[in-house]
């Protein structure tokens, strides 16, 4: 039997976000090696709590399986940061329903705009935001000489592939 799935809007400072946080920043450590530098600790916390941000977490019974959130860009642009699904509960549309409670609450927010970015090292999460209507292509960073992928599209316009599920 499966466990109900609710959505919740976290405290960016609780310790179940910041295991999270912990995990994802070692994701990134052996992901970009030799480029890494600390994103986790880049932002004060305060850019994920309201009046200006948001911190949403999917939660299956009491274990929290994804999250995300989002913070001031500029003015109109909410950008996403902190995407994360637990690795026991990839590639089941997780991340998919996190973009979607991001766009809800950019909405309620007051923005018309989404932005984010992610390193040419995460191929699945340019394909789930290519196929989260996100718009947008590479980058370069001079400085080190690795692709980015930079994305937008506007706050109620997500659409959705679903990908089966792999049991």
């Amino acid at each position: 039997m499966t466990n109900a799935l609710t959505v919740r809007h976290l405290d960016i400072t609780s310790a179940e976000v910041s295991e999270v946080l912990d995990i994802l920043d070692a994701e990134y450590r052996t992901r970009y090696r030799e480029f890494y530098t600390d994103d986790i600790t880049a932002y004060p916390v305060t850019d994920f709590t309201s009046p200006d941000g948001a911190f949403i977490g999917i939660l299956e019974g009491d274990l929290l399986v994804a999250a995300g959130a989002i913070r001031r860009y500029d003015s109109t642009t909410a950008e996403v940061k902190r995407m994360w699904t637990r690795d026991t509960h990839r590639r089941r549309g997780f991340a998919q329903r996190v973009l979607r409670e991001l766009d809800a609450a950019a909405g309620d927010l007051g923005y018309t705009r989404i932005f984010l970015t992610t390193g040419s090292r995460q191929p699945e999460a340019v394909a789930l935001y290519r196929a989260s209507g996100f718009e947008g292509g590479e980058r370069r960073i001079p400085e080190f000489d690795l692709p980015v992928f930079a994305f937008e599209k506007p706050v109620g316009r997500t659409t959705l592939v679903e990908h089966p599920s792999h049991s």
